[in-house]
């Protein structure tokens, strides 16, 4: 006879092994929870290029698969910044997400709020990317910098 023969002991088996896998999964959860958000795939430059060809110069997804990231060379700068919801930019750490200070204004957010993204600047006009939803936040012809 086996130590699970009885029906009490199975009860009490099954109880302990639901509390155990409810502990286990508190742990996990929480331990998720408590870890930066590292996760979230952010957008590098060169895709924020890519999304204002296509949004703002209309270019179609299949010429758009076809470029590479060497044919992208020297046609853009990039700067990752904050736009503030009333229009502020801030230069902002990509890793750290903390602000360094103003350094131009635009027009406020098209979805409003404040954005963390990619400043692309190309043929005189700065365009604002989320770097998060690949979101056109703003499109200014000249910003004034106030370094």
């Amino acid at each position: 006879m086996g130590i699970l023969s009885s029906p009490r002991n199975k009860i009490v088996f099954l109880v302990l092994l639901a509390i155990g896998f409810t502990v286990v999964m508190y742990f996990v959860t929480n331990y998720t929870l408590n870890q930066e958000n590292a996760s979230i795939a952010r957008l590098i430059p060169e895709e924020a290029y890519l999304v204002i060809l296509h949004d703002v110069f209309n270019k179609s997804i299949s010429s758009l698969s076809k470029i590479t990231f060497d044919d992208l060379n020297g046609k853009f700068t990039s700067q990752y910044v904050m736009v503030d919801g009333n229009g502020t930019i801030y230069r902002a750490n990509q890793d750290t997400l903390q602000t360094d200070g103003i350094i131009g204004r635009t027009d406020s957010p098209i979805s409003g709020g404040s954005h963390f993204g990619w400043e692309i600047t190309t043929n005189n006009s700065k365009y604002y990317v989320d770097s998060t939803s690949g979101q056109i936040i703003s499109i200014s012809n000249s910003s004034i910098v106030t370094s």
